[in-house]
């Protein structure tokens, strides 16, 4: 009989390196998925603190009172896209509102509060809030007032923008919409 010559059993080590090699780029790959989707769920969760703001933003002048926010939208001059805007830039707060524009000051006294709805700092990072008065949807209320009835002395339609201070790209900004509500039919 023949006999079969013995060879030793196991792996080469080129084989070990090809397995190390492939697991490698898989591996990479594999990384490269988790750290996209980390980063996409951390920007997630900035908007989702946004769209809050947002809201409770729309929940607080919703709750003022519509004398004060209507004057404030007809008196102070600051302006975005030739709308006007309640902001909390060119004011600061120490426990008395100081604004660089006296009017602005006098107006904003009016808001209780609202240097922390305007300019909140949320786990460690700040914000910054605009409150929008639409004229564009104002002047669509007042053309369907004919129809039903004076829906302009009710109604301020608002909007309020929310983007992040530190990085105000279009991903780290949100808005709401909204109308603070005449008190007579509230």
């Amino acid at each position: 009989m023949s006999k079969r010559k013995e060879r030793d059993e196991g792996f080469t080590l080129i084989e070990v390196l090809a397995a190390t090699v492939i697991l490698s780029v898989a591996s990479l790959a594999m990384m490269t998925f988790f750290i996209n989707a980390m980063s996409y769920n951390k920007g997630n969760q900035n908007k989702m603190v946004m769209v809050n703001l947002a809201r409770n933003a729309l929940f607080y002048m919703e709750k003022q009172r519509f004398n004060d926010v209507k004057n404030y939208f007809a008196n102070v001059d600051e302006v975005e896209d030739g709308n006007p805007v309640i902001t909390f830039a060119g004011c600061s707060y120490d426990g008395t509102l100081h604004c660089s524009q006296s009017s602005k000051r006098d107006y904003l006294i009016n808001f209780s509060g609202i240097q922390n709805i305007l300019s909140p700092n949320i786990n460690g990072r700040d914000y910054e809030i605009t409150i929008t008065y639409q004229k564009d949807v104002d002047q669509e209320n007042l053309q369907k007032s004919a129809v039903n009835g004076n829906v302009n002395q009710y109604l301020i339609p608002i909007r309020v923008n929310v983007k992040s201070a530190s990085n105000p790209n279009m991903r780290n900004q949100t808005f709401v919409e909204g109308y603070v509500i005449n008190e007579q039919i509230r």
